[in-house]
C-alpha cells in the first residue's frame, strides 16, 4: 500500500489494504482499518437543521458530541435502513459514519478509480480512493471522510481549523 503527500491513502495496484467492509445502499464499501476507531449499534441521534441531508445529526461517542454521517445517503442520494455505526478518524475529531450491514475485517484488491470509474463527481469522487470487486458487487475504498460541513463540526463543539496567514 502505498501514499501520497498529505496521508491520503493511494493502493498499489498488486497490494491489498486491510479494511472494514460494510453495506452502504448498493454498494460495498471498506474504510482502511487505520481509519476505523470502532463498530457499534445505532446511538440516539439528534436532528440538526440546517445541514445537508446526508448529515444524520449529532451523537454522543464516549462522552463526546459526534457527527453521523448517512453513507448510503452521501453516496447515492437515497436514505436506507441503518444497520450499525462506524466511527472513525477525522482531521477534527470523530465522525460516525452510519452503514448498512458491517461485513467484517479484509483484505481488499482495489484500483485507482481511472478508467469507467473516473466517471465519480462532486463529493463522490473526493471521498473514493480506489474501485474494486466484492465478488460480483462493485466496492469502493473510501478515504477522508471529510464531508461533514464546518456548520456541523461547530454545533459538535469543534472549532475551525485556524488558517495560516
Amino acid at each position: 500500500m502505498g501514499g501520497r503527500p498529505g496521508g491520503v491513502l493511494a493502493p498499489a495496484l498488486d497490494a491489498g489494504v486491510v479494511a472494514l467492509v460494510f453495506r452502504a445502499g448498493p454498494f460495498y464499501c471498506a474504510l482502511p482499518l487505520g481509519e476505523v476507531i470502532e463498530t457499534m449499534r445505532p446511538l440516539e441521534t439528534r436532528a440538526l437543521a440546517g445541514t445537508p441531508p446526508y448529515v444524520r445529526g449529532l451523537t454522543i461517542l464516549r462522552g463526546a458530541p459526534a457527527p453521523v454521517i448517512d453513507m448510503p445517503r452521501l453516496l447515492t442520494g437515497v436514505e436506507t435502513t441503518v444497520d450499525r455505526y462506524v466511527a472513525v478518524r477525522a482531521g477534527r475529531g470523530p465522525i460516525v459514519c452510519a452503514t448498512g450491514e458491517v461485513l467484517g475485517v479484509r483484505e481488499v484488491h482495489v484500483e485507482p478509480p481511472e478508467g469507467p470509474a473516473a466517471v465519480l463527481a462532486g463529493v463522490s469522487r473526493t471521498l473514493i480512493a480506489a474501485v474494486g470487486t466484492l465478488g460480483t458487487e462493485p466496492l469502493l475504498l473510501l478515504h477522508s471522510i471529510a464531508a461533514v460541513p464546518d456548520e456541523v463540526w461547530e454545533a459538535a463543539g469543534q472549532t475551525p481549523p485556524e488558517n495560516p496567514s
